[in-house]
């Protein structure tokens, strides 16, 4: 009692650390002060002399929503299937595995009009037994779009009971663009259920889209495909396209300093103001519904590790959000913001309990370029000099979110 009453008496100050500060709505990070008001970065396009803080304050701004519309989707035969957390798992190593043998017949269609890919899953023949000793296979058919292997990218076909060349004639079907669907490659495995939901894995097939030539109409004919055993390791090092994020930026530098008293002790150079735009995103791997409920976060880490983050409201039931929304970092200068990184994530809100959704990200900066990415951290830093090298002017970027 007398230990519990020391902790009840102790200044909560004490107990948290101050390595990075935030504000209680994740919105805002005031790195000095947080009395200092919002500024409006949609009044900043026809007034370019705002009020600057001595010292680095993170600030954005809110405007109202923009009317959200549904994203067409057209459902299939059997179109996507409730989460599964055991289904999840299986794809993070937890199965069982039995000799693979046999083929599974499907056809591909994609339609340019409803922007809709359709896999139609036919049958298969001489597949294994899910349960060897028991001479019992429960089959069915899982469809992922990689390198998307969240539950909101499953589909999976109708469990057939006790066959080893089972009938579907299913359609699986994805909401996707053209543009990124060059991007993605096509994983159809065959799993076994068994009792107690064990299940195990009975072959795979996986076809690159790149390669696909959606307008041969041969070409979207049923084939049969061998099944092969699970890749060890997926094709890691090939950055993924996971859509496209519109940013504007601008670095505003005051004009000269009033006194030359100022300029000598540095404080004109801790007077500009990085100002960022979201304008929105496309080509994001969507949910099985061909929605997403989207935000974005941004991290700016400054030379000294000091890191200040922000965040933007949830759009919800949007395939391709438009926020509008804007972060502001205050009291910075060029030569920090030369040597710091900036980094936009785009999520996807959990729903029932679960975990965000991370849809892609992108890095400007001294770090520029996504993990795994080294093609496109010259790009990112190109960009980013872009930007800091045109103090006072709107620079217009489209990332590529991997």
């Amino acid at each position: 009692m007398t230990s519990e009453k020391h902790l009840l008496a102790m200044d909560p100050r004490q107990c948290v650390g101050h390595t990075e500060r935030r504000s209680q709505s994740d919105t805002a990070v005031n790195v000095t002060s947080r009395k200092a008001s919002t500024p409006d970065i949609l009044k900043a396009f026809h007034q370019e002399d705002p009020k600057h803080p001595p010292d680095p304050v993170l600030k954005q701004d809110t405007p109202p929503s923009s009317p959200t519309h549904s994203a067409v989707f057209s459902g299939g035969l059997r179109h996507g299937s409730l989460i599964s957390i055991n289904s999840t798992c299986t794809e993070m190593g937890n199965f069982d595995n039995a000799n693979v043998t046999g083929e599974i017949e499907f056809a591909i269609h994609y339609c340019v009009k409803s922007c809709s890919l359709e896999i139609c899953i036919k049958t298969c023949k001489n597949l294994a037994y899910g349960e060897e000793k028991k001479r019992k296979c429960n089959p069915y058919v899982k469809t992922y779009l990689l390198p998307d292997r969240s539950s909101q990218g499953k589909r999976k076909t109708r469990v057939q009971k006790n066959t080893l060349d089972p009938t579907f004639e299913e359609t699986l079907k994805y909401q996707v663009d053209p543009g990124q669907l060059m991007t993605r490659r096509l994983q159809v495995s065959v799993w076994h259920l068994g009792t107690l939901a064990r299940r195990v894995f009975l072959g795979e097939v996986i076809l690159p889209l790149a390669m696909w030539d959606f307008k041969d109409s041969t070409a979207q004919n049923a084939r049969w495909y061998p099944l092969r055993a699970k890749a060890e390791k997926y094709e890691e090092n090939i950055p993924q396209n996971n859509g496209e994020l519109a940013v504007r930026a601008k670095l505003v530098l005051p004009a000269g300093p009033r006194k030359p008293q100022e300029a000598q002790e540095g404080q004109l150079a801790l007077n500009g103001q990085l100002c960022l735009v979201v304008l929105g995103a496309k080509n994001l791997p969507v949910r099985s519904d061909g929605t997403l409920n989207s935000f974005v976060k941004g991290c700016l880490t400054l030379p000294n590790q000091q890191k200040l983050r922000v965040k933007s409201p949830v759009l919800k039931k949007q395939a391709c959000p438009q926020w509008k929304h804007s972060f502001v970092f205050n009291g910075v200068s060029s030569s920090q913001l030369r040597q710091s990184t900036l980094e936009l994530t785009v999520w996807d809100q959990a729903i029932f309990g679960m975990n965000d959704r991370l849809l892609g990200e992108a890095r400007l900066g001294s770090k520029g370029g996504a993990a795994g990415c080294p093609d496109s951290g010259s790009q990112s830093k190109l960009q980013w000099h872009r930007v800091l090298s045109s103090p006072n002017l709107w620079t217009d970027m489209t990332l590529v979110l991997h």
